[in-house]
């Protein structure tokens, strides 16, 4: 479909200006929408190419020091008392590592030595999901930051998702609203010049292809060319014809912040870090992969050192665990 701009002049009528205005309000909207459309699937494959494989080093390492744990706590003799901090420790660690990672079946093995069941009983029985907290050794974050936000976390993933839910179901309402006004207008049926009919053969199939693919940004684009290119001929249009077009802007301009919102909330930590204007990615990521390699070192020698079995670090051993239950309680 040919743009025909319009270049608002001193002779322009009120409706005109309003309608230029508006516009231009789209076309930005528009292009922003585009940018986050490239920018944020591009930044989650570069985030995901950092991060992955150094993520991948931390959750086989934990997995190894439970091990490493577990061989310690058989070869070092505990007491009754310090065998159950032992267990409830090692039980709610083997739950995040899964809750975390997946099911593992040499952990749930270990999880059935400390809880005395089953872990599928120990499931079914419990019932509830799983904290998501960080635990020491990470060290990635604040102790005191991490747990509020476990805490918290399960709440607001609620209420993340019942507004995704809602979004999902105005989109779908205001795709097949735009998608209706458009194929009215550019139905071939009402068009007699045989030049014009084929056009709207045309730019029905873009528009009836756009709504089969959900695609907002091709509909809302269509429309907006179609209201361009009809400035031209205000003069002629009665008022409740620009009052439409005018209606026509406002509704496309509220559906392109609606889902601009809806980028930017969905990667809401990844578009600030890496996609907002002035953000500087290549500096995250490399804060990210030190951060990650900060905690591979930490669960390295933390894996040797259990390794060795010595009896000397049992105190300090008992004393972290004991801390980290009392946390989780």
């Amino acid at each position: 479909m040919t743009s025909v701009q319009h270049i608002p002049g001193a002779s322009s009528s009120p409706e005109q200006q309003q309608i230029d205005n508006r516009i231009n309000e789209v076309k930005q909207l528009q292009e922003e929408l585009k940018h986050l459309q490239t920018a944020i699937p591009e930044a989650i494959a570069l985030y995901q190419k950092t991060v992955s494989p150094i993520a991948e080093k931390i959750r086989l390492l934990q997995k190894e020091k439970l091990i490493a744990l577990d061989i310690y706590i058989h070869e070092i003799k505990f007491s009754k008392r310090e065998r159950e901090i032992v267990d409830m420790y090692m039980c709610t660690e083997i739950e995040q590592w899964t809750y975390e990672h997946g099911n593992d079946s040499e952990l749930e093995d270990l999880f059935s030595t400390y809880a005395h069941m089953p872990f599928e009983e120990h499931v079914r029985k419990t019932n509830t999901p799983f904290h998501d907290f960080f635990s020491d050794e990470s060290n990635f974050m604040d102790e005191d930051t991490s747990e509020k936000k476990s805490k918290k976390k399960s709440a607001a993933e609620r209420k993340a998702e019942k507004e995704k839910v809602l979004q999902q179901e105005h989109r779908k309402k205001s795709i097949r609203a735009i998608y209706i006004d458009l194929i009215k207008t550019f139905h071939p049926d009402t068009e007699q010049d045989a030049e014009k009919k084929q056009e709207k053969e045309e730019i029905s199939k873009k528009i009836t292809e756009a709504y089969g693919n959900n695609d907002l940004y091709t509909l809302l684009n269509l429309e907006t060319q179609f209201l361009e290119q009809q400035t031209n001929r205000l003069h002629s249009m009665k008022s409740e014809t620009v009052k439409s077009y005018l209606t026509m802007l406002d509704n496309q301009i509220k559906e392109l912040k609606q889902s601009i919102r809806e980028y930017k909330n969905d990667h809401d930590a990844l578009f600030v870090d890496m996609c907002k204007p002035n953000a500087k990615p290549d500096k995250h990521l490399r804060k990210i992969k030190k951060e990650l390699q900060e905690g591979v070192q930490i669960l390295s020698q933390q894996v040797m050192i259990l390794q060795h079995v010595d009896a000397g670090i049992k105190t300090d051993l008992l004393f972290e665990m004991e801390r980290q239950n009392g946390r989780r309680r």
